[in-house]
């Protein structure tokens, strides 16, 4: 294994998008990688989610409506920005994008570095409007060494030319792991064989970290609440969440996202918590209905029953994570086959979870001291 040491390691991941599982996991990526090196992470805003591509795309249904999404999402936008950033500058050592987009100023970089993608969506061209550089290490030489750390396609295949596209790009790395089994097959039919499936970071790294992040001084009231945490709209789950409650004799709180709109009746709201702040109400749930992975990873990791609506795009990924720890019946179509199956009723066995997590660990490091040995 490489010991600790001061070796760059330059980390190519998403942090610009507001999102907690975003820069959480981005944040267990460093507390991971630092075992091997200094992780610095590349500060890049992919060019649709600066605020000038933000706006562009508010405007894009014509100048009326266009308006009146922007005026309707700016606060939001600005918000999320006094959330994020600061969570970001705060825990991640960051450097200049330029080199990593453009190949400019490459000379600058340390010699001896190591370079890095991954964690989450990275290689998701939908998600991403196009073949993103910076993703791919585009720029930078293959006698550089380049390693991807749980890297997510984010969808079970690729089309024949989107395959030709990537194919060359990532044939220059050195060692390759993927989030999702299915992406094992997307690289095995490039003819790229030899990569690993690793799960998210946010279940790889010291679950300590959570803790020390959560922060209590914001709770909605007294532990043992059904938290929602919803990234798609979706009035069936809204429904189902204020009627678990009511059958559960607790309250019902809502992660929501725009200031200027009040929650759904029969529910609380938590406006844009800071991510500790969002990692305690996940904490404290006694039980959590979501449509997230990341939603879905940290009621794994806080030991909080779950029920988990099937999401319309990028469900490969929750299928993986519940798949590998015994849990597919924790995921429901609607609320109707949710209380069919009194799935919030049924129990997990924390026990069986949690030495999985250890296995995932275990193998996610063996991985990485191969991956970023001296000797490699």
């Amino acid at each position: 294994m490489a010991d600790s040491n001061n070796r760059t390691i330059y980390v190519s991941t998403i942090i610009d998008s507001h999102n907690y599982g975003t820069v959480l996991q981005a944040v267990a990526t460093r507390d991971i990688l630092g075992r091997y090196g200094r992780p610095v992470f590349v500060d890049y805003c992919r060019p649709q989610w600066t605020r000038s591509g933000w706006a562009h795309q508010k405007m894009s249904g014509g100048r009326v409506n266009g308006f009146l999404k922007l005026a309707a999402g700016l606060g939001a936008r600005l918000r999320s920005e006094r959330v994020f950033r600061p969570f970001i500058e705060g825990q991640l050592s960051l450097c200049d994008a330029g080199p990593f987009l453009t190949g400019v100023g490459l000379d600058a970089l340390d010699r001896d570095a190591l370079f890095c993608v991954g964690s989450d969506q990275t290689w998701n061209i939908e998600c991403n409007d196009g073949i993103d550089p910076v993703y791919f290490l585009e720029r930078i030489p293959d006698d550089r060494r380049k390693v991807a750390f749980a890297a997510s396609f984010g969808r079970p295949k690729l089309d024949d030319e989107e395959a030709n596209l990537t194919k060359p790009l990532l044939s220059g790395f050195d060692a390759i792991s993927v989030r999702e089994r299915s992406s094992i097959d997307i690289l095995d039919k490039m003819g790229i064989p030899g990569s690993v499936a690793l799960k998210d970071p946010v279940l790889l790294c010291d679950e300590n970290l959570w803790y020390r992040l959560s922060d209590c001084s914001r709770l909605p009231f007294d532990s043992g609440y059904v938290l929602l945490y919803m990234l798609n709209p979706n009035p069936d789950m809204i429904s189902y969440t204020v009627r678990v409650s009511k059958e559960l004799g607790v309250r019902a709180c809502v992660v929501t996202f725009n200031p200027l709109r009040l929650p759904p009746h029969g529910l609380r709201a938590a406006c844009l918590p800071t991510p500790g702040e969002w990692l305690n109400l996940f904490r404290n749930a006694g039980l959590v209905v979501t449509d997230s992975f990341h939603g879905t990873c940290f009621s794994l990791l806080f030991n909080r029953p779950m029920v988990v609506f099937d999401p319309a795009k990028y469900s490969v990924r929750l299928h993986d994570v519940l798949s590998d720890f015994d849990l597919l019946d924790r995921r429901v179509l609607n609320s109707q086959d949710a209380f069919n199956r009194c799935v919030h009723r049924n129990p997990i066995e924390w026990r069986v979870v949690n030495e999985g997590l250890k296995l995932e660990r275990t193998k996610a490091r063996e991985f990485l001291d191969s991956a970023f040995s001296p000797a490699s």
